[in-house]
């Protein structure tokens, strides 16, 4: 934990004395690779595929909680799922209590640093553990942490990847059939012409029906960054997220200070010693922790309210079943970044329209696979 940041206990009470009566037993992993709907280029890679781990955990009282993890490589799922495996040992037979369970894992692993791999697989367990109490306590999650909402606001992240503006404009018109106007493109093409080209063949076309967050995912050079994101300072932007290696605290800052368009990072941040720093450091506008890297649940939560401490509102990153739950119970909500990527993978998962997503009342997250 983080000095005189340690964050207040998360649940307490009532939910705390069910999870004194329930053990963990058991965990099965399995594997999944649904294609995406809308296969994707950015400037680190293409995604054709969804690799997934899908974990379960069992209690003692045969309850059940889902989660899963999404890998950018399908080779390393194998190493993913022996991680969790063995993280998992360290835990077996404890209260399914998941901030007890991270921080025991914290403690067992502090060795190995607390962050990669091992905040995966400590995520895979924290999800399924805060599941369990869901279903236990027979509420979803968002109820169970508090939250009076039950609605969030959306920004579509499915598509407007790299490629041909014909497909690009196909797709933003399919999620204004929606009523999802708001919507991310990723940029980051060879040159800068072909980012503003592809900028302002979106702004021609679909003009003030739209609002466009961009996308560089860390393709580009300190130099590169600064010279594309002065360039398109004054389009209108809600955000320019990532620009530069994720690791380079001090260039995101000054791009933050340098320009008028709010710049956006977090996914990549694996602790929360790299959040408070980014915060100290003002790196951002805003905060995007990604749930399956922080940790899971509780340890995304906690940056959270790192962040509301310095006055920074929060989004998600991917998991939009698990992340949704969590947007609404946080006091400085943003945006749910909606990807349709596991739409075929679980029964549970829910689209936006006109820009929100609304929570269902089942169960935990509520994800059946």
């Amino acid at each position: 934990m983080i000095g005189d940041l340690r964050p207040e206990p998360i649940l307490k009470g009532n939910i705390k004395s069910l999870s004194d009566q329930i053990f963990l037993q058991d965990i099965k992993i399995e594997t999944a690779q649904p294609f995406l709907p809308t296969p994707l280029q950015t400037a680190s890679g293409a995604l054709l595929q969804a690799p997934l781990l899908l974990i379960t955990i069992t209690t003692q009282c045969g309850l059940q909680g889902q989660s899963y993890l999404f890998s950018p490589s399908i080779a390393l799922l194998p190493s993913l799922s022996h991680a969790i495996s063995g993280v998992f040992t360290v835990v077996k037979g404890q209260p399914c209590f998941p901030e007890t369970i991270t921080d025991t894992i914290i403690s067992k692993f502090k060795l190995f640093g607390g962050t990669g791999i091992l905040t995966m697989a400590m995520a895979a367990i924290d999800i399924a553990c805060w599941d369990i109490l869901g279903i236990a306590s027979q509420q979803p999650i968002y109820k169970l942490l508090g939250a009076t909402s039950s609605e969030v606001n959306t920004y579509e992240s499915s598509g407007l990847g790299i490629g041909k503006i014909d497909a690009i404009l196909s797709q933003a018109e399919r999620y204004l059939s929606n009523g999802n106007s708001i919507m991310k493109l990723r940029l980051g093409y060879d040159t800068l012409n072909d980012d503003i080209f592809t900028l302002e063949q979106l702004k021609n076309n679909l003009g003030d029906q739209i609002q466009l967050m961009v996308d560089f995912n860390q393709g580009l050079s300190f130099t590169d960054a600064k010279t594309r994101c002065l360039a398109i300072d004054d389009y209108g932007l809600l955000w320019i997220e990532e620009p530069v290696d994720a690791s380079a605290l001090e260039q995101s800052a000054y791009l933050t200070k340098t320009l008028k368009t709010p710049i956006q990072i977090g996914e990549n941040l694996w602790s929360l010693t790299e959040v408070e720093r980014a915060l100290s450091l003002q790196s951002s506008t805003y905060l995007m922790p990604d749930v399956g890297k922080i940790g899971g649940v509780t340890q995304w939560l906690r940056a959270a309210g790192l962040a509301h401490q310095f006055g920074v509102k929060v989004s998600t990153h991917l998991y939009p079943e698990i992340s949704s739950h969590l947007l609404s119970a946080i006091p400085n909500p943003h945006y749910l970044e909606y990807a349709d990527w596991t739409l075929s993978q679980f029964s549970g998962h829910q689209s936006p329209i006109d820009n929100r997503l609304i929570l269902s009342e089942n169960i935990g997250f509520g994800l059946s696979n």
